[in-house]
């Protein structure tokens, strides 16, 4: 209360010296007078905005006679005691400036001080805090990023959870669901802090099936090098339910001896893993392994985009379990493509691309006879057709369940659409067809009309 007395007397009396003027008259004896009553004396009346009788000749040839100079000498004593005065008084007023900044520099900081306290005191009372653990987690696993695999980054979840304040932390690192998911780089695994912390990672998921994305960007390494990085590799494959291998191989990565040279991945053994995809941009020869059982694998994504693939004796999968297959490679053969369907006899969704036949295997397709290959399951299809052999395949087919066919054409000069063996194909397989989308081919749009009378119900879409 003190100082808010003492304040405002500091107010009121600055609010009265700015009502002063800074030199004033004294109206009996002449003499100026500043703010605190300090004269000097003059023997005639000055006005107030410091005129004489002689401020008309400023810009003007005058030439002052001896009581002139007289005159104007006394005008030049009183201005320099003037300026005595108000020298002075600019120098109380600097004074009381710095007393105030530092009286205001003081106050900002007891109202920052006071301002945190407040929000200190108004956090203790957020409803966040009474959110249950377990809770709190979910909420933490509903903030992880979109994508599959989770590349360790401080400033995305569910690292920036952790720096938030030691609650959110002890809740963060408890969660095992948040470090199921990680990018790892095979480049960097000679690092031990890289692998440091991926195994730190890692270790918080506990027990839980991981999901993995394995970027490796090493064309051959050296014997050493591929061993150390392997042993590493091979009990953290084990545990995973969703797999993505990129790139070259690491040879005997899980005991492949005979993968030298090869686009290759192999998984162990595991009773987790569900999803497997093994990608690549070079390599001569495509090879996959599952030295091992992987009783619920139902998804698997294959592509090597320089690769032509002519038969399946380098993959190894269990193929009569699979729901869901694509197989993306420069070319693939269509003879592949039906040796895939009949093995996939639970296939819910296939998606292939580039679809190939040379005339050696178009003579050998058409000694199938027509619906030969019969698949019950298959819902949705997806084909990139580059060189032929679309006709051939539907003239094979027959699949009463499917629902979805979805058929691009890379050159549909070369490729004309097979009207005829599409017909035959929609007869064999009953009418669950509910939508046809053409891409790049639109000699299809002559036979619209027909196509949904063959199948009610029918959408086309050309493209």
């Amino acid at each position: 209360m003190d100082d808010m007395v003492a304040l405002a007397k500091l107010d009121s009396l600055l609010d009265e010296c700015l009502a002063q003027p800074i030199i004033s008259v004294c109206l009996t004896c002449g003499s100026f007078v500043g703010p605190r009553g300090l004269t000097s004396s003059f023997p005639f009346t000055q006005p107030r905005d410091l005129e004489t009788p002689y401020s008309q000749y400023d810009s003007a040839n005058f030439v002052p006679a001896p009581h002139d100079i007289a005159y104007i000498d006394e005008v030049l004593h009183q201005r320099h005691a003037q300026l005595i005065n108000i020298s002075y008084q600019l120098s109380i007023a600097q004074s009381a400036f710095w007393k105030l900044e530092a009286l205001q520099t003081r106050l900002e900081g007891s109202a920052s001080r006071v301002r945190l306290s407040a929000i200190s005191h108004k956090a203790l009372t957020s409803p966040i805090r009474r959110i249950p653990p377990e809770v709190l987690g979910e909420i933490f696993y509903r903030c992880l990023p979109t994508a599959p695999y989770v590349t360790p980054r401080d400033v995305e979840s569910p690292m920036v959870l952790t720096q938030v304040c030691r609650h959110w932390r002890a809740v963060a690192m408890s969660t095992p669901r948040l470090w199921t998911s990680i990018t790892l780089h095979v480049d960097l695994a000679t690092d031990e802090g890289y692998r440091s912390m991926c195994e730190a990672w890692l270790g918080r998921a506990k027990s839980l099936p991981l999901a993995m994305r394995v970027l490796n960007d090493l064309d051959s390494p050296d014997p050493s090098t591929q061993a150390y990085i392997v042993s590493w590799l091979r009990p953290l494959l084990m545990r995973c339910h969703d797999f993505w291998w990129h790139g070259p191989a690491l040879d005997s990565l899980l005991d492949n001896d005979d993968a030298l040279s090869t686009v290759t991945c192999a998984v162990s053994p595991t009773p987790y893993l569900t999803r497997l995809r093994v990608t690549s941009h070079r390599g001569n020869v495509y090879a996959v392994r599952l030295p091992g059982p992987a009783p619920h694998l139902h998804a698997a994504f294959l592509q090597c985009t320089t690769h032509h693939l002519r038969s399946l004796d380098q993959i190894y999968l269990s193929w009569p379990q699979l729901t869901e297959l694509n197989l993306h490679f420069a070319l693939l053969d269509s003879t592949v493509l039906l040796q895939l369907l009949s093995l996939c006899t639970s296939l819910r969704f296939l998606a292939v691309s580039s679809l190939y036949a040379d005339p050696d295997q178009l003579a050998s397709l058409r000694t199938l006879s027509a619906g030969a290959i019969h698949h019950s399951t298959l819902r949705r299809v997806e084909m990139r057709v580059i060189r032929h052999g679309l006709d051939a395949v539907l003239d094979a087919l027959t699949a009463p369940a499917l629902e979805e066919l979805d058929i691009g054409f890379c050159y549909h000069e070369r490729d004309p659409w097979p009207h005829t063996e599409f017909v035959e194909f929609v007869k064999r397989s009953g009418s669950a067809l509910r939508k046809l989308v053409v891409r790049q081919n639109k000699s299809v749009a002559r036979h619209l009309v027909e196509y949904t009378t063959l199948a009610p119900g029918l959408a086309v879409t050309v493209r």
